[in-house]
């Protein structure tokens, strides 16, 4: 397909109507605004009508009014009941969602991340009530609008378990009509439809919508329609009612900003049965060559592998240079075009095109970008495969402070690394396993030295002092061997973007070193270098690991996750989850396989995908060492069982995996020495460490 081919194609896409019952062509139930050219977002508006004294907006404070994209309308007030909480309430919902959850709120990396919901007041629906505690909430502010993604919110009226997610778009200072007249670009999005265009809207109300273009009177396939304040301001204050070919669409509401408006519209529908969504306006003005630069975090719905909605939200890094967009979702570079609607002129908007395969066939597919600030964007991003497009909330990512130490570092080579720069290259580990390292480092105080020898390529401890040797200083004992002699038990990292390394191997056995009682932090090891990427964006950087096999993209619950959602940071309280299989696999070491001389990164948790339909350690009590062994020897067992070709996950073999052919009876014997005996076993004393730490 060539160029112009595919940019027609995506431009047909983009400028679909979308099929609701609100919607049709052009009709006389509205005239078009006058004023405005297309494109070029002039202001549109004819003056001289003020809108009815009854609008009543919101002048700024806590309270957010506005929309969530599944459309619904919601409102946020900061700080209530007290400092530091909030009030997520559901004003109108398709979805039996209503009453009011409050939660905590922190700052994290440029964004406030919601924890703790629950429901607060009588009117909560018990499914709502039960399932608060899992919601999910992330969100920006940005001078007067309040965007963020929800998700893991249970559709109420259902009553299926089904999830919810989508973007909250809310602002705390309104207008009146005449000040919100002239010509803005949108998004829109309903059900699986989608559209890309401008608008404009009237002093006198009268609004005209063209999708796919930008602005005339008489565009073509236009909409004509109408605003009217809202007949409820107190439970809706500074709401507009938006109807289009005289059906109702839903509420308009206004977030007013220096020098620019943006709108949101919770688009409920004109019918019961009528899909729903929202739309994302804002005033139409041209978008400057490198004006989204940088890298950005998008909030979109998470699909499963049938392209099904979960309900979870997938968090994805996006980089852009001028006409260049990465993202680590889509696997090629997307080609941008500034201000324009698929193929159509249009300020405000950026369209991009990628191509990929889909099922053996080419498909060309397509994106937009509505930049509403330098803080906040909003996403549509077509599915491959199909026409859908999802919608998305963005927000920049804080450059961190770049790490000049590792910038130079070169493929192969040894270099010494302090534990606080390493960064995780996947969720959760195997807690048991640094729970057994603690507690054996307690009882046999030279395991630690060993293990840090061992780590560094230098066999084990040769002289160490009990009163003076520390992890943290590796000057004050010695090894057998010099540092990388034994380059096979050496952990491995890859440099990244602004210099930071990124540990593919070793999260194990470097949280243990941090959180042994003469370790921390600051402790420093010598790890081999696998590649340096520094000179990468974000986007391509994590798309590179994934493609290399360098990063594990599940946690501790089995359930995806994504690059912009990994800790920063080893240790046991910096964020790491716990895979109870990971450390199940860990236990079994030796008994139903063998690491491999050659192990691929992420062995364990190859093994621990395949056991979680072995062994259901949800039945089993990991506080009584004789069930976790039961459990320990079920797991072996059924990995001797298998035959060396059999596929255990991710086109990893038992062979390739290490799987034995025999369970090693010797071994688990060992295992199963209790604390106290002349030799313990390793899960023993994980069982007691982890016991100790209770209250």
């Amino acid at each position: 397909m060539g160029k112009r081919t595919r940019q027609a194609a995506f431009a047909a896409l983009i400028s679909a109507t979308l099929a609701l019952g609100a919607c049709g062509g052009d009709d006389d139930n509205g005239s078009a605004a006058n004023g405005g050219t297309g494109g070029n977002g002039g202001n549109g508006g004819n003056g001289g009508t003020t809108q009815p004294a009854s609008v009543q907006p919101l002048s700024g404070g806590s309270l957010y009014v506005g929309a969530v994209s599944f459309g619904d309308t919601v409102s946020v007030e900061l700080d209530k009941p007290a400092a530091g909480q909030l009030t997520l309430r559901f004003l109108d919902s398709r979805f039996g969602l209503a009453g009011a959850l409050v939660g905590q709120y922190v700052l994290e990396d440029g964004t406030y991340r919601v924890t703790g919901l629950a429901a607060s007041g009588t009117d909560v629906p018990a499914a709502l009530a039960a399932a608060a505690a899992a919601i999910t909430f992330r969100f920006t502010l940005d001078d007067g609008v309040l965007s963020g993604a929800l998700g893991q919110v249970p559709n109420v009226k259902a009553g299926n378990g089904a999830l919810l997610q989508g973007y909250i778009s809310a602002g705390n200072r309104g207008a009146q009509l005449a000040d919100i007249a002239g010509t803005y670009s949108y998004l829109r999005q309903a059900g699986d439809a989608a559209s890309a265009g401008q608008l404009n809207i009237g002093a006198d109300g009268n609004v005209r919508v063209c999708a796919g273009l930008g602005y005339s009177a008489d565009c073509a396939g236009g909409q004509s329609g109408k605003l009217a304040a809202d007949a409820d301001q107190s439970r809706y204050p500074g709401a507009f009612a938006l109807t289009l070919g005289g059906s109702t669409v839903g509420r308009l509401f206004v977030g007013r900003q220096q020098g620019q408006v943006a709108l949101f519209v919770d688009e409920t529908g004109a019918s019961a049965t009528a899909p729903t969504g929202s739309w994302v306006v804002r005033t139409a003005t041209a978008v400057a060559a490198n004006g989204i630069d940088g890298d950005w975090v998008c909030a979109e719905p998470e699909l499963d592998d049938k392209n099904a909605a979960t309900g979870r939200t997938r968090r994805n890094i996006v980089s852009v240079a001028g006409t260049t967009l990465a993202a680590d979702n889509i696997p090629v570079d997307v080609t941008l075009a500034y201000n324009r609607a698929g193929g159509a002129a249009a300020n405000g908007l950026v369209s991009g095109t990628w191509q990929a395969t889909v099922a053996g066939q080419a498909q060309s597919l397509g994106l937009t970008w509505l930049p509403v600030s330098k803080n906040l964007a909003y996403q549509l991003r077509q599915v491959p495969g199909s026409t859908r497009q999802l919608p998305a909330v963005c927000a920049p990512m804080a450059a961190p402070t770049p790490v000049s130490t590792y910038l130079t570092a070169t493929a192969g080579q040894n270099i010494l690394v302090t534990l606080a720069d390493l960064r995780p290259t996947q969720p959760a580990i195997g807690r048991d396993q640094i729970y057994y390292k603690l507690g054996r480092y307690a009882a046999d105080p030279i395991k630690k030295f060993d293990d840090a020898c061992e780590t560094n390529g230098q066999n084990k401890t040769s002289t160490w002092d009990a009163a003076t040797s520390r992890l943290s200083d590796l000057a004050s004992f010695s090894c057998t061997k010099a540092v990388g002699n034994k380059p096979a038990d050496m952990k491995t990292l890859v440099v990244g973007p602004y210099g930071e390394p990124f540990l593919t191997d070793g999260h194990h056995s470097f949280t243990s070193i941090w959180d042994a009682d003469t370790g921390g932090a600051q402790s420093k090891m010598w790890i081999r270098v696998q590649d340096n990427l520094s000179t990468l964006n974000r986007a391509t950087f994590f798309r590179t690991l994934r493609e290399r096999k360098l990063i594990w993209s599940k946690d501790g619950a089995n359930q995806p996750t994504y690059p912009a959602d990994l800790p920063r940071a080893l240790g046991l309280k910096n964020g790491l989850g716990n895979d109870p299989y990971r450390a199940l696999v860990y236990f079994t070491r030796d008994i139903g396989y063998s690491q491999p001389t050659d192990a691929t990164e992420f062995t364990e948790f190859y093994w621990g995908d395949w056991l979680r339909g072995v062994v259901d350690l949800k039945t089993v009590n990991l506080d009584d060492t004789a069930s976790y062994l039961d459990a320990v020897h079920r797991a072996s067992a059924a990995m001797v069982a298998l035959a060396p070709d059999a596929v255990v996950s991710n086109g990893k073999t038992a062979a390739q995996l290490g799987g034995l052919t025999t369970l090693n009876e010797t071994e688990f014997t060992a295992l199963s020495q209790p604390v106290g005996s002349t030799k313990p076993g390793k899960l023993p004393y994980a069982v007691a460490y982890r016991l100790g730490l209770k209250p």
